[in-house]
């Protein structure tokens, strides 16, 4: 059963809502066997909710995200996941530094595309959360494929 884990700053928008962008898509095209999609955050410090925005971006696309509850990438067992998604570069760097086991199951989301680029964090960036959102769902609806065939790869390794 491949594991894909979508990876953000505090687990409370980005991640949360590829999460559940991954699982619809997975639902939709009926893509055989099981997955398992989850998402974790870093600097994550206590156990919240996703944020108003993330509620509504979820909503928008008719997905339901209100049993999220953030966790931070440190509560994973690093050894079941198959495939990391991450939305910016810093994050892929300090990830490995941390855990460089995972050099060949870590990518920015955008690296399936083309050239990589960091997916901004709304409350950072100030841009729009309905712009990121429509972003992070381009990128995992254009790719599909290529996420479950690179999670399924690193499932028979």
């Amino acid at each position: 059963m491949p594991k894909i884990v979508f990876v953000c700053t505090r687990n409370r928008f980005r991640s949360p809502l590829a999460a559940a962008i991954l699982k619809r898509e997975l639902a939709v095209r009926e893509l055989p066997g099981e997955w398992t999609v989850e998402s974790a955050g870093s600097w994550v410090h206590d156990l919240i909710p996703p944020t108003t925005e993330a509620f509504i971006e979820a909503e928008k696309r008719g997905l339901d995200i209100s049993s999220h509850i953030t966790q931070g990438i440190e509560a994973l067992d690093l050894d079941s996941i198959d495939l990391l998604l991450v939305m910016e570069q810093g994050q892929k760097e300090s990830i490995l530094l941390d855990f460089p086991k995972l050099h060949d199951r870590i990518f920015l989301l955008s690296e399936l595309s083309g050239p990589a680029f960091s997916i901004p964090d709304p409350y950072v960036s100030k841009e729009p959360s309905d712009v990121i959102a429509q972003e992070i769902e381009t990128l995992i609806v254009s790719n599909v494929d290529k996420i479950t065939a690179l999670a399924q790869r690193n499932n028979h390794k």
